[in-house]
């Protein structure tokens, strides 16, 4: 069975556009009828043949130009921000339904941010993974587009294993935070000192293809609050959360 990975969010090259290909094969078109107008102007005896062949440069100039509009429009429906805009509004809603269901458990306000990230082919034997879309609840964090290793985290942990993982730190410092990923999450220490602090709570959801044999990507949310995962209605609703993204996923596409 053909397994389709989940697109990135680089945009393709200029090879690979439509407008591009649609100005290739206009030109010599576009060439060829100003080519044979030109000729037929410098003969008076046909000259009836050269208003043709200008009708006709003006007519394959005209459709050229409406075809390259067309094909940059469809380019633009094809950039990463609106081929993720589903997935964007999928995870705002998980984020939403389990940040007031934790919320309505302790009566306080919870930061929690959550973002998705996809596995970069080869989804056989998966090495690195993707952040797709900016993460939502937290407006200083960077754009999407950042890649990191599956060897690190609890999000490589749910991409080695095809299984949901939760991380409750109890460190009091972020010092002590940062030693235990490294001593138990895979990360280096330098790897440790760029994630940003204070995110001692985190859960990584994997989103499996139909066939349940590869990950196509990870739902992931963190927070700066302890242990907000540990009501069993909470991770019930995380498991049902990540349920519903995964199958959007696999049928958005």
């Amino acid at each position: 069975m053909r397994i389709n990975p989940i697109p990135g969010v680089d945009r393709p090259s200029i090879w690979y556009r439509r407008w591009f290909i649609e100005v290739l094969g206009a030109v010599p078109v576009v060439a060829a009828a100003v080519f044979t107008m030109v000729r037929f102007w410098r003969s008076p005896d046909e000259r009836v043949f050269a208003d043709l062949a200008l009708a006709v440069v003006v007519w394959v100039c005209l459709f050229s130009a409406l075809k390259i509009q067309i094909a940059r429009r469809q380019d633009s429906k094809e950039a990463p921000e609106e081929t993720h805009d589903g997935l964007y509004a999928a995870v705002s809603v998980a984020h939403a339904a389990i940040k007031n269901l934790i919320e309505s458990q302790s009566e306080t306000e919870l930061d929690l941010r959550a973002t998705f990230h996809r596995v970069v082919p080869p989804l056989d034997s998966p090495q690195m993974l993707q952040q797709i879309i900016p993460y939502i609840g937290d407006g200083d964090s960077a754009a999407a587009g950042r890649t990191f290793s599956v060897n690190t985290g609890i999000t490589g942990q749910a991409v080695r294993n095809k299984e949901p993982y939760i991380m409750e730190s109890v460190a009091e410092t972020d010092g002590e935070h940062r030693a235990e990923l490294v001593a138990d999450w895979g990360y280096t220490s330098a790897q440790a000192a760029k994630i940003k602090p204070g995110r001692i709570t985190a859960a990584a959801l994997p989103v499996l293809d139909r066939s349940g044999q590869h990950v196509l990507g990870v739902l992931y949310l963190d927070s700066s609050a302890p242990l907000i995962f540990s009501e069993s209605q909470s991770r019930l609703m995380l498991v049902a959360i990540g349920d519903a993204v995964g199958d959007y996923v696999t049928r958005r596409y």
